[in-house]
């Protein structure tokens, strides 16, 4: 096992420092070393690590740049593999091992660097690149403020992530491995250099010595980027420019012209990217949900659930009112709560929960090193098949899932329409794939079907008759309509199947706990194949005292208004082209006439629990 010289430099990196330390001394091997390098900061970063053991602390008097501080880092530095790390940097278990074996194995390689990926799970700018020249960077700046893969840059991460190691110009100075010789042979970092592209000179000053450089894509490492707390913006794109000018300068082709040329281009970047950053602050201003405080120790609780420190339940689907319902129920449990979502900014989150992109799970997946003790799934069931090679690594394995289908699997099988047809079908492959996916599984599955779901601040159909009774200000009375329902609200789903997931998470940590000790309440639920379980809500209501209700509801007055089928067929052919209408099935004013009752009875024996009645 390699042994390894860890410098951090620090400038008022806050908890991140301590919470970055504690988790590297309990991972390090005995011979292996850390140094902390502080830049004169004004904060308590440096006093929480100063006398800790184990780590040996340099205080400097002011802030001399990143680079500067590295280079005193490693002049203090015993062994033969040197990591420059980011104080808010989170490193699962593996990584450095595998980055030392990679240097192992590739004896004409003098650096390496790992996978970087956001809070988010996406692989960052700076992971791997290109050599900055003029050209990639305006089409660098231009990209952040027109996303086009037109314009060339020397960020990679727009590229597909290589399923093996691979050469780069460069790597990223948050993580990277360098042999101690390499970095005493090209002189360490330029000092000229005071924050960002740093790392890119030293990476081109490594290849003119003639070595080459690895990017090791199997081996994550988050990195929130940022956690230095009194670095503002401005701050950092004044020396972002300053460092673009001296890198090109110092690679860019001589002469005057060329310097006036890189002058004035480097100058009107400058003014775009500042415009583009004063746009973005007055786009974020637009949020669909109040912005909270976010502190250190919440941020750095994140790196702890994304680096696998932490037991968390996973949950797909979570910009929906059943993903808000369940998040709630998860929270008041006290569980830690990973929502995967596209779009982060439409989920609802409490404390205690995160969200991840789809991209972590798929293309990243090699990073997603989560601490998996339970699944739910609230999106479309045929989606979940989507993230196969994810949940089928041994914690999902052996966690209990909660998976939702729906009744129109029943309902719907009938019906001539194509659309139904084809949700039937998708629903029932759904559920094959996930009973493929649990064949060989440890824990349990619960497929449940729930009949119509409302609740929520969405609640698509429910708001859709509210918003056409206040404005019209017409109630209709459709007393043909005497088909029958079992509304069920999403927190009583939520409630139902949180109270089942959490009593198996307890019987677990008991079990865990002591062995020999029995445990209190167990579940009857069989482990050798996913169980199918309807629920439905607490009260049979016909479709025409639904929509009484509803309206009602909508606390407006109006007119009363009596439809006979025959009108009523006639008014919804002729809105059917509406975008409201259009994914309502054409069968829809028989299927108004038609029963759709389920029994819950399976559900209860399982978890007893009493549903609400309808009322929107």
């Amino acid at each position: 096992m390699s042994h390894f010289s860890i410098v951090v430099v620090n400038f008022n990196s806050g908890a991140f420092l301590e919470a970055t330390t504690s988790a590297l001394l309990t991972s390090l091997t005995p011979d292996s070393e850390l140094i902390v390098v502080d830049n004169g900061s004004s904060d308590s970063s440096a006093a929480l690590v100063s006398d800790r053991d184990g780590v040996t602390f340099i205080q400097l008097g002011r802030n001399v740049g990143f680079g500067t501080a590295a280079n005193i880092g490693a002049a203090r530095a015993r062994n033969e593999l040197i990591v420059f790390l980011n104080p808010d940097a989170f490193v699962p278990d593996g990584t450095f091992q595998r980055m030392s074996e990679y240097l192992t194995t590739h004896p004409e390689s003098a650096l390496c660097g790992g996978l970087l990926l956001d809070f988010q799970g996406r692989e960052q700018a700076g992971s791997r690149r290109y050599d900055p020249t003029l050209l990639r960077s305006c089409g660098k700046a231009v990209r952040s403020i027109v996303p086009t893969p037109i314009f060339p840059t020397f960020d990679r991460h727009y590229e597909p992530l290589p399923s093996m190691p691979a050469y780069v110009d460069a790597v990223s100075g948050a993580c990277m491995i360098v042999r101690r010789q390499v970095h005493q042979q090209i002189g360490g970092f330029d000092e000229g250099f005071f924050l960002h592209f740093e790392d890119l000179d030293y990476c081109r000053r490594v290849r003119d010595a003639g070595w080459k450089i690895g990017f090791v894509p199997d081996a994550p490492v988050f990195h929130f980027q940022g956690a230095s707390g009194v670095v503002t913006q401005g701050f950092l794109l004044q020396h972002k420019h300053a460092g673009l000018a001296r890198y090109l300068d110092k690679y860019g082709s001589p002469g005057k012209a060329s310097r006036v040329v890189r002058i004035l281009v480097l100058a009107a970047l400058k003014l775009a990217v500042g415009v583009a950053a004063w746009g973005s602050r007055f786009k974020n201003r637009r949020v669909r949900f109040p912005a909270t405080q976010v502190n250190d120790n919440d941020l750095i609780k994140v790196g702890q659930m994304l680096s696998g420190k932490l037991p968390v339940v996973m949950l797909f689907g979570a910009r929906s009112d059943l993903g808000d319902a369940f998040n709630a129920r998860l929270n008041a449990c006290g569980q830690n709560t990973v929502n995967v979502s596209r779009n982060p900014g439409g989920v609802r989150l409490p404390p205690g929960a995160i969200t991840v992109h789809p991209e972590l799970l798929a293309r990243n997946r090699v990073g997603a090193r989560f601490n998996v003790v339970g699944i739910v799934s609230v999106c479309p069931i045929w989606e979940l098949p989507g993230y196969a090679d994810f949940l089928s690594n041994s914690s999902c394995r052996e966690a209990p899932w909660v998976v939702l289908s729906s009744t129109s699997a029943v309902t719907k099988q009938e019906s001539a329409e194509r659309g139904s047809q084809a949700i039937v079908s998708k629903l029932c492959a759904g559920e094959d794939g996930v009973g493929r996916m649990r064949s060989e599984a440890s824990g349990w599955t619960i497929i449940i079907r729930p009949t119509l779901i409302y609740g929520g601040r969405r609640n698509r159909n429910i708001n859709k008759i509210k918003i056409i009774t206040r404005i019209l200000r017409i109630k209709l009375n459709i007393n043909f309509a005497r088909g029958s329902r079992q509304p069920i609200h999403c927190d009583d789903i939520a409630e139902w199947a949180i109270s089942l997931l959490c009593l198996e998470l307890a019987n677990q940590e008991q079990t865990t706990q002591d062995p020999d000790q029995p445990g209190g309440k167990r579940t009857t639920i069989g482990k050798n194949k996913p169980i199918r379980v309807d629920l439905a809500g607490g009260e049979a209501v016909s479709f025409t005292d639904m929509v009484k209700r509803t309206q009602a509801a909508a606390c407006v007055g109006g007119i009363k208004l009596y439809c006979r089928r025959g009108v009523a067929e006639l008014l919804f052919s002729l809105v059917h082209w509406l975008p409201w209408f259009r994914e309502v099935p054409k069968d829809f004013m028989s299927r108004l006439e038609q029963d759709f009752l389920f029994s819950s009875e399976e559900a209860f024996a399982l978890q007893l629990q009493v549903f609400r009645r309808f009322y929107p």
